[in-house]
């Protein structure tokens, strides 16, 4: 038998099949009871692979007492136990990719659907609807718009220089201000929302991002503000942001990331200030065929004795 790997974590099936012709691999959602296929396999295998947004603790590796490498599916590394795999010597990859640069466009786009209310334009047309009721809801434009922007890391400037080209003037809120930009440094989150008409969201999932944006931020964007979350789910108090979608206490919402995805509240998917996506700010082609590249080339060369590409390297 080849080389056994877990897979802790849903990733494309093409790329489990392109893994499976290198490995054997034994992939947690393929089966019913994924506790029962670690117990049975873990104590063999030798290299795990997960994808970023849900990475690994401790209580996964102790129960892979021969790991000796995790490959992430992904270049998020914010929900790795770093700590607990260097404890072990274990070697921690991650795909180079430019998914940053994707997630930053969607962001616009997203800005850009509920701006415009593009979704919903779409359904009155294919429901034939426009031809007898016309199309009344008024959108805005992004051109002049205040765009505030939560996390000025990678991708939150990506963003800025994206909205700046759109017109738009670019404040940010942070732990520290940045010396190398040009935007406008705002260190009160909720001064930053009652100065925002879009607030971009684009920190990590941290336990001090968790629940950051609450009913209080949202009240501070007010009714004419748009909320925009490309980060994390966790990020926003979700029951609070149902609650001002509903009361109209922000003008509208556009989420790429949820609170128990893919569960989304019924409550959230029948809002008509909610434009929906389904997690999909890395899936774009160029970026998914790097990964799969990548995630498998680092398994490949770790158990080779090859050195790893160090543009993918986490640890050492």
């Amino acid at each position: 038998m080849s080389i056994e790997i877990l897979v802790g974590g849903k990733i494309p099936p093409d790329n489990v099949e392109e893994l499976r012709k290198t490995f054997t691999a034994h992939v947690v959602t393929e089966t019913e009871d994924p506790d029962a296929l670690i117990a049975e396999v873990g104590p063999r295998v030798r290299g795990l692979v997960v994808p970023g947004f849900r990475g690994f603790d401790r209580a996964m590796l102790d129960k892979l007492p021969k790991v000796e490498m995790v490959s992430v599916w992904g270049a998020g590394i914010s929900e790795l136990d770093l700590d607990a795999a260097r404890e072990r010597n274990i070697v921690v990859t991650r795909t180079p990719d430019d998914s940053k640069v994707a997630v930053a466009e969607l962001g616009l786009g997203l800005m850009l659907a509920a701006a415009r209310w593009i979704p919903d334009s779409e359904r009155v047309v294919r429901s034939g609807a426009w031809e007898t009721d016309g199309y009344p809801r008024m959108g805005v434009g992004l051109a002049g718009r205040r765009c505030g922007i939560v996390a000025l890391g990678v991708i939150g400037r990506f963003v800025a220089e994206r909205a700046a080209a759109f017109g738009m003037s670019i404040a940010y809120f942070g732990p520290r201000k940045k010396v190398d930009v040009p935007y406008r440094f705002e260190p009160d989150l909720k001064t930053l929302a009652q100065q925002s008409d879009f607030m971009v969201l684009c920190c990590p999932d941290t336990p001090e991002t968790r629940g950051l944006i609450d009913a209080e931020v949202l009240g501070a964007l007010g009714p004419d503000g748009t909320l925009v979350n490309i980060a994390r789910g966790p990020v926003v108090d979700e029951d609070a942001l149902i609650e001002a979608l509903e009361k109209g206490t922000i003008r509208a919402a556009a989420l790429d990331v949820y609170a128990n995805e893919p569960h989304v509240p019924e409550r959230l998917r029948n809002s008509d200030r909610a434009v929906l996506v389904a997690h999909i700010g890395t899936q774009i082609q160029d970026v998914r065929e790097k990964r799969k590249h990548f995630f498998i080339q680092n398994l490949q060369d770790h158990f080779a004795g090859r050195p790893i590409a160090q543009a993918a390297r986490v640890l050492p």
